[in-house]
């Protein structure tokens, strides 16, 4: 078993949360792929490993590891909704609306904004893992040149 999945089961271990084998198999294909995946490409991942499980079984548990702040939940526009365990490294994302493209943003540029709801709105953000929708620099100079 990864780190990751290591660190995962004891911090539910320390909230004494229960530890179902469902649970547990949603966690490890959450483990095995470190990148962002949907609820389908976790069933996907799972019934290649012999276990099948519902899609809403597979939605209940990201949605709890989600509520305790576990798991991040984006939704990437076109490429739809996607999970992933939120680690050591937090990161975001730009979307462009026109290709699709999706580019990494790193966790620092947010820093800004959490201060500023704080201060203002008297609110702690939790911004774990965000899409910001806008237009690539190619697609703003293809649309520029027509």
């Amino acid at each position: 078993m990864s780190d990751t999945c290591e660190r995962v089961i004891e911090a539910l271990r320390q909230r004494g949360a229960r530890l179902t084998i469902q649970r547990r198999l949603v966690i490890e294909a959450l483990c095995d792929e470190p990148d962002h995946q949907s609820v389908q490409a976790i069933q996907e991942r799972l019934r290649a490993k012999g276990t099948h499980l519902t899609e809403p079984t597979v939605y209940r548990i990201v949605q709890w590891l989600k509520a305790l702040g576990l798991v991040s939940q984006t939704d990437l526009g076109q490429s739809g909704i996607v999970y992933q365990l939120i680690g050591d490294r937090r990161h975001h994302h730009l979307v462009c609306l026109a290709c699709g493209r999706v580019i990494d943003l790193d966790d620092g540029i947010m820093d800004a904004l959490r201060e500023s709801v704080r201060r203002d709105y008297d609110f702690e953000p939790r911004i774990d893992h965000m899409a910001i929708f806008g237009l690539c620099r190619d697609c703003r100079e293809r649309s520029a040149g027509e």
